[in-house]
């Protein structure tokens, strides 16, 4: 049974309206109560009272769970005795709130004066251990107390901390403990190593020091009186050498850099966002693009640090601190409404501690994860935004974007759109698993502290991204309104596999290949455009074509722009994107489409972190038959008529916004439409289960609903309503049955 009807005939259509008459009789006869409390002559149950009217029951919500979570407070910045203080989640700023000071510092930024993280092995260290998340103080009865936050803490003794304090008149650059001249004069030095600290040299008594390893948390009182004076302060970490002092050897470091992994209270204005428009303008001449993607200082927020470090002179690099304030207890949280962002949140997983440099992707494990965001100036609290979804590349973070300011402004600023860039818990997850995990962390996070409109969301990316743009758009349709793929790879062995159904060979390295191509049945309702260099050197031009291939067997809008004079890093170099805003636009996700089609993977799940991909918009809980790897469902309500659009395809020359061929299919007005009725058509493939919420499809519960089914296995499937469940076995084969939704019991 297919959907590819001819237009009906006129005896057709005077059956179908006699016939939806004699449904409409018998549904008015059961509900007055002519058949009984059993079935009638026709096998459909009889209507209790007050069904008529029942309440639309929705579909579930679109995505996972996760997405929908309030945001938890991560252990690491919570307040604990003494630090009432929320945190502020926003990197690289500081604030004034409930007596306490506090610098947000940036995570994975522990990268030294080479930009390069380097810890000894083993995992005490977790590849993070000397990593500030976060500095606070505050005056106490008897002097100043200082809570310094680690992204990761295995031992409590495996990093060490040494504060900085000019009163004023501080002349020693030389802070000792290993340090050396690091060019900031101060008058007081605190080191502390979880188990012991010191003042100026000179060991505090036992009871000023305390550790909490389940939060990471370093805390010590130092009996100094700043009275109202404000003090100059600086923080910089290092791994513990077990005698009180840094240790030069886990870098290892040059004899001339200072043993330093992270140096804390820098803000924004220290760390600006990485501009490469010096390299585009040299490169372009010479073509060579690769260095613009690299995985540089201002990527990880670390260029300030990394040039103060090497010059040893972190004398910039401080935050200076008013006890008056604090004393009046002064209130100042102040993050700017708009521009680029890169907040924290805490995740509800607990990976372990660090980096897992031993995973072939490299998984950032910790609890506290960042992202970046940025907010358009048209953004007004209270009046929703909508929101573009911009994954990064292979080897790439967060801030990847940071360094593509017309990217930024064409697809989010000129749009009126909010941009979430999430990190993927590292730089090669390929969006799947913990990085899948993580983008849905963040979006919820996203959703805490903006205004979106979820009907206007889409998703894009470059390389990497641009298969993930691929990965949502195809596993959560009911999400995006439309995809923006730059030279992405349908599968992670770039040329993709063939279009003959050979999904399980694949060329990749990586412990689990995901193929997207397997899954474009997915698109019907997300259209996509896509760029390709066809002279790319990491994405062959092959693979990109056997993805459309797929699109247009399926007759799925989409648009392929093929570049023939560019390569994978020159889309990024040119930073030009006005024809993917255009694309984007201001689109609105399909929400109750008519005819849903869904494939299913189990494995490309993930039962770890609650992540399914089995049906979307009104089609869910679909179960694939055991003995298989995938199943599909394509279901057709009629309860409005129907119409399948004319898929066309087209083929032009363009410039914009530089020479290419676009080719692709648009979608024409319907030639022929079918009649409404108050029945479902589904065909399943390989699938034994599944369950269609039926008011969003439209369907009349106080009428009989006729179900015509082809499935190539025995089905189960679950009709759900705001009139009831009811819950109905389909053997293998053509068959069709007619059910009342309003009453317990077995159709015909």
């Amino acid at each position: 049974m297919g959907y590819e009807r001819t237009a009906p005939t006129d005896h057709e259509i005077e059956n179908e309206s006699s016939r939806r008459r004699v449904l409409r009789a018998l549904g008015a006869a059961s509900a007055g109560g002519l058949l009984g409390a059993g079935t009638g002559p026709t096998g459909v149950a009889a209507e209790p009272d007050g069904c008529p009217g029942a309440d639309h029951l929705e579909s579930p919500r679109p995505g996972p769970d996760v997405l929908y979570d309030d945001p938890v407070t991560p252990p690491e910045l919570e307040p604990t005795d003494g630090w009432s203080a929320d945190p502020l989640l926003v990197c690289g700023r500081t604030a004034y709130a409930d007596g306490e000071f506090l610098a947000q510092a940036w995570p994975f930024d522990d990268r030294g004066a080479n930009n390069e993280r380097s810890y000894p092995d083993g995992d005490r260290y977790a590849n993070n251990a000397a990593d500030i998340l976060e500095v606070r103080v505050r005056s106490t009865a008897d002097g100043i107390a200082y809570r310094i936050a680690l992204n990761a803490m295995v031992e409590s003794d495996a990093a060490i901390i040494a504060l900085g304090i000019d009163t004023g008149g501080g002349d020693r650059t030389d802070w000792r403990h290993g340090l050396g001249d690091l060019g900031a004069g101060v008058d007081h030095v605190v080191a502390t190593w979880g188990t012991g600290a010191t003042l100026d040299g000179e060991p505090l008594p036992d009871d000023a020091v305390a550790v909490d390893p389940e939060r990471n948390q370093l805390e010590i009182e130092v009996p100094l009186e700043p009275g109202r004076e404000t003090w100059r302060h600086y923080a910089v970490s290092g791994v513990h050498d077990g005698d009180g002092g840094f240790s030069r050897d886990s870098g290892p470091f040059d004899a001339n850099e200072p043993p330093v992994y992270d140096v804390g209270f820098r803000t924004v204005a220290d760390e600006p966002l990485e501009s490469r428009e010096e390299d585009r303008d040299a490169l372009s001449e010479t073509g060579d693009y690769t260095t613009l993607l690299s995985d540089g200082e201002g990527m990880w927020r670390a260029a300030g640090q990394a040039e103060a470090l090497s010059e040893r002179d972190v004398s910039a690099l401080g935050a200076d601190v008013d006890f008056g304030r604090l004393a009046d207890g002064d209130v100042d949280r102040s993050v700017p409404r708009a521009g680029y962002h890169n907040r924290l949140y805490a995740s509800r997983y607990d990976l372990g501690a660090g980096i897992d440099l031993e995973e072939p992707r490299e998984v950032y494990q910790s609890r506290v994860q960042p992202y970046s965001v940025y907010v358009p100036e048209s953004y007004e609290p209270g009046e929703p935004s909508g929101l573009l979804v911009l994954l990064h590349s292979l080897g790439q973070n967060y801030n990847q974007y940071s360094a593509s300011p017309n990217m930024l402004a064409q697809l989010g600023e000129q749009r009126d759109a909010i941009v979430l860039m999430p990190h993927g818990r590292g730089p090669a997850g390929w969006w799947k698993n913990e990085a899948e995990l993580d983008l849905f962390e963040a979006w919820a996070d996203l959703r805490a502290r903006y205004d979106i409109d979820s009907d206007r969301v889409s998703v894009s990316g470059y390389s990497m991204g641009g298969h993930g743009t691929y990965r949502m758009g195809s596993l959560y349709p009911d999400l995006f309104a439309r995809g923006y793929a730059v030279v992405g790879p349908a599968d992670e062995s770039i040329l993709g596999a063939p279009t003959d159904g050979l999904y399980g060979e694949y060329s990749s390295s990586s412990e689990n290949p995901q193929n997207m191509m397997r899954v474009t049945d997915n698109l019907r309702h997300v259209p996509l455009l896509m760029w390709a260099g066809m002279l790319d050197e990491l994405v062959p031009y092959a693979g990109v074509r056997n993805y459309r291939d797929d699109l247009v067997e399926h007759g799925y809008r989409h648009r392929l722009d093929s570049f023939p004079e560019d390569d994978h890093f020159s889309f990024f170099a040119k930073d030009e994107w006005g024809p993917g805003r255009d694309h984007l636009g201001d689109a609105t996700v399909d929400r109750l489409p008519a005819r849903v089609t869904y494939r299913a993977v189990p494995e490309f799940g993930n039962e770890t972190y609650d992540i399914r991909h089995d049906g979307a918009y009104w089609v869910h809980d679909i179960t694939v038959a055991g003995d298989v790897e995938d199943g599909l469902i394509d279901v057709l309500s009629l309860a409005d008529g129907y119409g399948e659009p004319v898929a066309e395809e087209f083929e032009a020359e363009s410039t914009e916004p530089r020479a290419n061929t676009r080719e692709g299919i648009r979608w024409r007005p319907p030639l022929q439409y079918r009649p409404a009725e108050n029945a479902i058509e589904l065909v399943a493939e390989a699938v034994t289960a599944a369950t269609l919420y039926v008011d969003d499809a439209r369907v009349d519960t106080t009428e009989p609903l006729e179900l015509r089914v082809e499935t190539s296995r025995d089905l189960t499937l679950t009709l759900t309503s705001g009139a009831g469940e009811r819950t109905l076995e389909f053997p293998a084969g053509d068959s069709s049955r007619t059910v009342a939704l309003c009453e317990e019991g077995s159709s015909s």
